[in-house]
Formats: C-alpha cells, sequence, structure tokens
C-alpha cells in the first residue's frame, strides 16, 4: 500500500484543518464523493481541499497493488512543494506556512474585513490596518502581519480570527511579540464549544491564559454591529460556583458584548470581559473563610483540650485539608504546641498553655521550638504582641534568644507552611520567611 506524504490537509473554504488518515477512515462512498468534488473543483479551477503547507489544490488518488491505497495529492501541473521536492524546513518555518494558508480562507478574509469595518465605526479607534506588516520597535527586526491592527485612543491592540488548529508555539510567539512591542491582543474565534470534551488544545491553549474567556465573532454579531454602528461580538467565559460538597466548579456562560465592556490587562497585555481569576480568588477566599471558621471552632470552644483529643481533632480534619493540598501528621507534639501558641497570640490570651503572661510563652517557643522560631516571631509582631512581650522582658533574657538564633544555624520546619498560610492569612507566611 502507498505511503501517504500529503497529511496535513486545509479545508480553505471554512480555514479547517483535516487530517488525511482521518478523512480515508470514513465510509467508502463518502470518500469516493469526496474524490468527485475535487475532480470537479479542478476543473473549474477552484480550490477546496488544499495542501497545508502550499495551499495548492488536492487530487485524491489511488494505487492498485492487491488494494486500493486512497491518498492525496497535488495536482499534475503543480508548483513546488516542500512535500514534493524534499526540501527541508524547520519546524517553525512549516507551521508559519500552515498558519499563513489559514489565514487566506474566504471565511478568514470575511472576518477579519468585518472586524475593521466594525471597529471603524467607532471614533475611538484609528489607525486600522488590515494584513499590514507590524514591525518590533526594538533593536530586533521581528516582525507580525496581524488580522487587523488598531490604536484603541492611545493603546495598540491587534485582532486576529482563531478558525482551525493552531499549534501552541504559534500562540505564545504572538502573544510573546505584541506583549513585548506594548500591544494588547484579542483572540477571536468563529465557532467556539463550552464542551470540556469536544474542545480544541488551540481553544484551552488560549481561553485558559486569557483569564477564561472566549471571544466569538459570527454571522450574528457581524449583523448587529452593522445595526449598532459598535463592535460587537460574544464572549464566553467560565464562572466559578460553589457545589454542594464546599468544592469550587466553573459553568460557562454566554454574553454580548461591545468594546464598552472589555478590560485591559496591562501587565500581559490582553483583554478580556469577565474577570474569572478574580471571581475565583473571591469565592476561595470565602470558601477559605469558612473553614477556618469550621477549624477554629473545633479547636477553641471545647479548650483545654488533651493531647489525644487534639490528635483527634487534627485527624478528623486531615481528610479535610488533604483535600486542599495540605497534609500534616496528627501526632506530631511539636504541631499541637505551634499551633496553641499561634492561637494565643493571635486571641490575645493563653490557649494550651498555663503561663501567666507572652513572655513565658516566648521563651519556651525560643528555647525548645527553635523550628518554629522565625514563624512565632513573626506571629508576635503581626498580632501585635511585641511591644507586651518586651515590657515583660525584665531580664532581657528573650532579647538575647532572638538575637542568638541567627547563630545557631536552625532548620526552619516548612512542613506545615500550607498549613499556617490556610489558618492564619494576616502570616504573610511564603513573602516574609526565607
Amino acid at each position: 500500500m502507498a505511503k501517504r506524504t500529503v497529511k496535513d490537509i486545509l479545508n480553505l473554504p471554512n480555514g479547517k484543518f483535516l487530517d488525511a488518515d482521518e478523512v480515508f477512515n470514513r465510509p467508502e462512498e463518502e470518500v469516493f464523493q469526496e474524490r468527485r468534488k475535487l475532480e470537479e473543483a479542478a476543473q473549474r479551477h477552484e480550490k477546496t481541499l488544499v495542501c497545508a503547507i502550499c495551499q495548492q489544490p488536492l487530487k485524491i488518488r489511488g494505487d492498485k497493488d492487491g488494494a486500493v491505497s486512497l491518498h492525496f495529492a497535488h495536482l499534475y501541473d503543480s508548483g513546488d512543494c516542500p512535500i514534493k521536492t524534499g526540501k527541508k524546513y524547520t519546524k517553525d518555518e512549516i507551521l508559519r506556512m500552515k498558519y499563513n494558508g489559514v489565514k487566506e480562507s474566504p471565511l478568514h478574509v470575511k472576518l477579519k474585513n468585518a472586524i475593521a469595518h466594525s471597529i471603524g465605526q467607532e471614533n475611538r479607534f484609528s489607525d486600522i490596518k488590515v494584513d499590514e506588516t507590524f514591525k518590533s520597535e526594538g533593536l530586533s527586526k521581528e516582525w507580525k502581519k496581524p488580522d487587523v491592527s488598531a490604536r484603541f485612543h492611545d493603546d495598540k491592540i491587534v485582532f486576529e480570527v482563531q478558525l482551525s488548529t493552531t499549534f501552541l508555539s504559534v500562540i505564545v510567539q504572538r502573544e510573546v511579540f505584541y506583549r513585548d512591542n506594548g500591544t494588547y491582543i484579542m483572540w477571536l474565534f468563529h465557532e467556539f464549544s463550552t464542551d470540556a470534551e469536544t474542545q480544541k488544545f488551540t481553544e484551552k491553549d488560549i481561553i485558559y491564559s486569557n483569564n477564561n474567556n472566549a471571544f466569538v465573532i459570527n454571522d450574528e454579531t457581524i449583523e448587529l454591529s452593522e445595526a449598532s454602528e459598535k463592535f460587537l461580538i460574544f464572549c464566553h467565559y467560565r464562572k466559578p460556583v460553589l457545589t454542594d460538597s464546599g468544592n469550587i466548579a466553573f459553568e460557562w456562560e454566554k454574553q454580548l458584548i461591545s468594546f464598552d465592556d472589555i478590560k485591559f490587562d496591562t501587565a500581559a497585555f490582553k483583554v478580556y470581559f469577565y474577570d474569572s481569576k478574580a471571581e475565583k480568588e473571591k469565592l476561595q477566599a470565602e470558601v477559605d473563610s469558612q473553614f477556618r471558621a469550621n477549624f477554629e471552632e473545633a479547636f477553641l470552644t471545647r479548650h483545654p483540650l488533651s493531647y489525644s483529643e487534639k490528635k483527634n481533632l487534627l485527624a478528623s480534619f486531615e481528610g479535610l485539608f488533604s483535600k486542599k493540598g495540605i497534609l500534616f501528621s496528627p501526632d506530631d507534639d511539636g504541631l499541637h504546641k505551634i499551633l496553641d501558641a499561634l492561637y494565643s497570640l493571635q486571641l490575645g490570651r493563653m490557649i494550651g498553655y498555663n503561663y501567666p503572661n507572652f513572655i513565658s510563652l516566648a521563651n519556651l517557643i525560643l528555647e525548645y521550638r527553635k523550628e518554629f522560631a522565625e514563624l512565632f516571631l513573626l506571629a508576635i509582631k503581626r498580632f501585635g504582641i511585641e511591644e507586651k512581650v518586651l515590657a515583660e522582658d525584665k531580664k532581657g533574657t528573650y532579647r538575647n534568644k532572638v538575637e542568638n538564633l541567627p547563630t545557631q544555624n536552625i532548620t526552619r520546619n516548612r512542613m506545615y507552611d500550607p498549613l499556617f498560610i490556610m489558618l492564619f492569612p494576616e502570616l504573610p507566611v511564603q513573602e516574609e520567611l526565607p
């Protein structure tokens, strides 16, 4: 059976890529119907299915060697193509050929012209260009050719229409290039599926790095834009919601928006409508706050607790902490002691200790729980206990212990940092502790 050399096919009218093997896995009747359509198109000098590398029209042929081996082939009098000549191109050069081929499809041309026309109806856009070379402003000689480029007030922005599979490397190259040149980029789809099972990698690559927003331009938005004389598009966005089990999930929402609704990410030089990241963080903060309240209620209202009672209490929460990626040992006496100490500082009263003042607690931690000493000292400052401790340090014992800590080569216990971050968000454990 003849080996298929033309494997990447571009459906030029709709700008979608096809895999040759998938095409020939269709029922034989469908394949031969497609073969006839291609022959008719060739006789009319029309392009339908073309080589994704050189964008020249293809036919379906078959070689008889015991069975019919169906494959795509260039037309007899076609020009050169890397596949035919065997000329070696780099991966980036091949990707660029395929990407540029999609940009010449009738649908792609229609959509980028529609974008230019729609934003041209608004006086806030200026310097609107279609398929114009965008050169780097720095010493680099790099350049790109965006579908549409413009100025929105004082900001530079480009619009890129995404019809088919674009490799992540191409997406990243363009995003980095425009970011480095202080230019915002808006990716637009013509079709978009909210079904995670059917979403293309290209869709995922763009939406997950674009604050979970997907912008869509289609015939409906083009008509609405024309009628309103404004640039209107659909935005699909992932909205975080709280499930019955207390976890955060996402639901897709859809809304017709204008450019008035767009927000600008000044760090990444991308644009978005719905701030999915901020909403998730807000919801996560509420979940964490309730979780902390439940733990504190169990830990503090039953005070004082014996060692075994604390162990059982921590064990009862171990599974819930584990779901949050927080691991610890319920029977670690050191953990029991530092939790008591931190809650004592936070509440301004002794929890788990019988000391009459905080200086006694401080000296104990600095002497016998040195692996938590830095954390404890940070907590003293953050919970407003430092002045009280210093005032109670009549003999200077506490000051001496603090001064000597750096000379003792103590290895700080980081095992429970995630736990402390969850239970005591006031303590910037990650930022301030080395």
